[in-house]
């Protein structure tokens, strides 16, 4: 699905890297995010729509950078 394109500030927020060895895993960690949060209402499923609401809230931005961070780190 390519979530991680309408991430990207995000993403650099959270030092991670798209490369073709890690473009899956973070979709999936993006996918898994936005299901979880979509399913308490607090953003929608789309990831267009997603990035900006997720981008305007501070708590689901810093929630998301740490998630980040932590599958980035067990991906090394």
């Amino acid at each position: 699905m390519a979530c991680w394109n309408w991430f990207n500030n995000i993403l650099e927020e959270a030092g991670v890297e798209v490369t073709e060895d890690n473009r899956d895993f973070i979709d999936a960690v993006l996918e898994q995010y936005l299901s979880e949060r979509s399913a308490q209402g607090r953003c929608s499923r789309i990831p267009s729509k997603a990035s900006d609401q997720i981008s305007g809230d501070r708590n689901l931005r810093d929630e998301l950078i740490e998630r980040l961070k932590i599958a980035a780190k067990t991906q090394q």
